[in-house]
Parts: structure tokens; sequence; C-alpha cells
């Protein structure tokens, strides 16, 4: 065999086994990308899970930081809206909450957890709306009035109506529940003060007046009534009953917060219906009528 021959025949060698170096190291390589990446997308998953948006976010981040793909973009998204409908939510402002969660549920190439998510809070937020529209926005109203009119004590009430809701302490209310123990506080201390300087103002015709003598006597007395019947259909009504029945009557266009709970219950038991999202207007006027 001729010398260059064997030369020929050892650079082939030599190139094939380069070739095969080099193809084995990409597709070492390859492996170690698409490793980094499933484990950051998974580490995402179990964030979703916890409902850690926020970290799922940032993992999904860095799987696409590896690898730029349309499902690490899309995860990344929607839990990014997923952040912004909670912090929307807490702030009062529902309408951008439930854009947000639509686009979660919305979203192409989403995954399919937060596509449950995002329908579970979008139900959150039409229920935490539907609560300050039509119970807690109302009493601040009247809290409001009442503070107008210098009528603290009264507006002192209202916000302890706020504080008495059954859901108050819920996450979503924070805010409705400090700008309520506020009012609070400070009605309460505009009563004491107005009382402080009454009681001032008065010392001198109190004294004249115990010096003339005479029985002021009693201008009137304000007796508790009746507890009443509290139940309907056989069963005790719950507070949360109550709750949805002063709603439901409001919903009707009528002053719920101005309507004991005795005569939420009354109407419920004379309107005959299963539960109290089932009463109508018609059923309101009824009970109303002497």
């Amino acid at each position: 065999m001729k010398k260059s021959t064997i030369w020929t025949i050892a650079a082939v060698v030599i190139i094939a086994l380069g070739g095969g170096v080099f193809y084995a190291t990409q597709k070492s390589n390859s492996n170690q990308v698409d490793a980094s990446y499933n484990s950051a997308i998974q580490s995402g998953k179990e964030a979703v899970k916890d409902k850690n948006y926020t970290r799922a976010s940032d993992a999904f981040d860095k799987a696409l930081s590896i690898k730029k793909t349309n499902q690490a973009q899309a995860y990344k998204e929607q839990a990014d809206n997923m952040t912004a409908a909670i912090k929307a939510t807490k702030d009062g402002e529902y309408n951008d909450a439930l854009a947000k969660t639509n686009d979660v549920i919305k979203q192409s190439n989403g995954y399919s957890v937060l596509v449950s998510h995002g329908k579970k809070l979008t139900k959150t937020i039409k229920d935490v709306q539907d609560n300050y529209e039509h119970e807690i926005k109302p009493i601040f109203a009247t809290a409001k009035q009442n503070e107008d009119d210098k009528q603290y004590d009264q507006a002192a009430d209202q916000y302890q109506k706020v504080l008495d809701l059954p859901y108050i302490d819920g996450k979503y209310y924070a805010k409705y529940k400090k700008q309520a123990s506020d009012g609070l506080d400070k009605n309460k201390q505009a009563a004491k003060d107005n009382k402080n300087e009454a009681e001032s103002s008065s010392n001198s015709s109190s004294t004249s007046a115990n010096s003339n003598g005479g029985d002021t006597g009693n201008a009137g007395k304000t007796g508790e009534g009746s507890m009443g019947d509290h139940k309907v259909h056989g069963q005790t009504v719950t507070n949360d009953q109550i709750v949805q029945l002063r709603k439901r009557v409001t919903k009707l266009g009528y002053e719920g917060m101005a309507w004991s709970p005795q005569d939420l219950i009354d109407l419920y038991r004379k309107s005959g219906r299963a539960n109290p999202d089932q009463i109508t207007k018609n059923d309101v006027q009824n009970y109303l009528k002497p």
C-alpha cells in the first residue's frame, strides 16, 4: 500500500472520530439545557400549586432565559397576571382585576392549572365586589352623611357594622377594615369631645336649675321589643342568611341597612321562598303593605 494512501485513510479516521466527539458533545449540551429548562418549569408549577405566583413567575422567567419557548412565555404571563389581579382586588379595582383573570383564562399556550386558578379567582373577585357594592359601600355612605351632620355616635355605629361583617377579616377586605377601624376611632373621639364641650358649657345653667328645684322627669324611654320568631322553614336563620337577605333587599332597590335582622327574617318567612336569593320585589312590596 502506498504511503499516501495510508495517510489519507488515517486522515479520514481522525475526521470521523472528531465528528463523533463533536456530535456527542453537542448532544450532551442539548440534554443539559433541556434538563435545566424542565427543572425551572417544574419549579414554577410547584409554586403555582402553592399559589405563590410571584415565585412561579421567577421560575418561568428562568426557564425562558434557558430556552425561549412559547410555553415558558405563556406561563410567565399567566403568573404575572394572577399577581396583578390579586393586588387589584385588594386595592378595590375590581374591573382591572377581572380583566387580568380573563387574560389568564384566555392565554394561548397557557398552563391548565393557572387557567383553573384564574376561574376561581374570578368568582372570588365578583363576590368581593358584590359585598362591597351592596353592603360595605352603602354603610360607608351612611357613616359619611352622619359625619357631615355631626352625628358622631351614629357614624361610629355604622363603622362598627362594617367591622361586624362576617367576611371582613378576609384578605381582600383589609382596605375596608382599616377604613372602618379608623372611622370608628375618629368618631368615638369626636363624640367624646362634643360631650365634654357640652358638659362644660352647661355647668352654670345646671347650677341655676338645681337652685330653682323641680323634677325634669323622663322625656321618654326606648324599650327593647320582642325578639320575635327567628325560624324560617323550621330552621333558625343564620347570620350568613341575614347578610344574604340584606344584600337581596338592597339589590331590589331598598335601603337594606335600614332593615333590622327581625324584619329581614319576617320578610323571608312571609315570602315563602326556599332561599334569600329567590325573594322578589313583589315579595318585599307585599311585606311592606299595612
